[in-house]
């Protein structure tokens, strides 16, 4: 990631005043080439309990947050991706299964998925999506697309969807993906 993410994570100290419980680079970053992902924090109860002195990043990185949890992650996207014009669909099929499979995912690409982009995918949550640098195009069902700039902001309640950065810049964008009962 070219810029690594400072979290200041605050709580309460033995005497119930506010402190900073972490204020460090987050360590959690999973590199996928393309994409590289840094995990800040996680949640796995709703209402979340602020009794937690400890990291409660995720790592390795999970596709999906826990059932009534959270997630909060930052995402670059490099610029560039392109899929070989000699690997078949079954191929690419075959890949895009294993990258989920390794994120623990319970999303399973299927050849229609990947013919449509090789990033198209359906996750069980509600995604907050704000794009701080770069430009993003959102695929949808369909041929629909929509291009995003800094300061856009996605509210995604658990669609198919695919990225493709446009341009020359990577694309830095910040997350919080809420578990969620989707159709």
């Amino acid at each position: 990631m070219s810029k690594r993410i400072r979290r200041v994570v605050t709580g309460l100290n033995d005497h119930g005043q506010s402190t900073v419980l972490i204020d460090d680079v987050s360590p959690h970053v999973h590199d996928g080439g393309a994409t590289q992902v840094t995990e800040l924090w996680s949640s796995s109860e709703s209402p979340v309990k602020f009794d937690n002195k400890t990291d409660r990043a995720i790592y390795p990185m999970v596709h999906d947050p826990a059932p009534n949890g959270s997630l909060c992650r930052m995402l670059e996207m490099s610029p560039g991706f392109n899929v070989p014009e000699d690997i078949g669909l079954e191929d690419l099929l075959e890949l895009a299964s294993a990258g989920y499979q390794a994120m623990q995912s319970d999303f399973k690409p299927t050849l229609e998925s990947v013919k449509r982009h090789p990033t198209f995918h359906k996750t069980d949550s509600l995604d907050y999506l704000v794009i701080l640098s770069g430009r993003l195009t959102m695929l949808m069902d369909g041929d629909e697309q929509v291009t995003l700039e800094p300061g856009d902001v996605i509210v995604q309640q658990g669609v198919m969807h695919g990225w493709q950065v446009e341009g020359d810049a990577p694309v830095l964008l910040f997350a919080v993906l809420i578990d969620a009962n989707a159709a």
